[in-house]
């Protein structure tokens, strides 16, 4: 019971940004600067990021950064779209256009120093 309780928990903890699909994608990134984190329930370094991203949307300087969610195992075609071929995978988009995709994970500051660099 401990063990499910923490998955759960774990699994809960991904879903704290807004996720996307391919029905609302351009609609959500539409005139905005986003960071779109792309990701799967079973990664560990996933969740390590989803952290990561959790710190530096508490502490960004940038307040008009959007941080959104894809699933790459529920959208397979958004990730083929973006090129996405390892996972955690970062991409920055600003005004519907991508500015940098980042594999790995980052830190806060990584984020901070990478949305000043491409949201300008």
């Amino acid at each position: 019971m401990k063990i499910l309780f923490t998955l759960l928990i774990s699994i809960v903890t991904l879903f704290g940004f807004e996720k996307l699909d391919s029905s609302n994608f351009d609609e959500k990134i539409k005139n905005k600067n986003v960071i779109v984190d792309f990701y799967a329930v079973w990664c560990p370094p996933c969740k390590i990021l989803n952290q990561n991203l959790k710190d530096f949307d508490e502490l960004k300087t940038q307040q008009d950064v959007t941080i959104f969610k894809v699933d790459v195992d529920e959208q397979m075609a958004l990730a083929r779209k973006y090129k996405i071929t390892k996972l955690p995978s970062v991409v920055f988009i600003k005004n519907g256009k991508v500015k940098d995709l980042q594999f790995g994970v980052l830190s806060a500051d990584e984020l901070e120093t990478l949305s000043q660099k491409h949201f300008k």
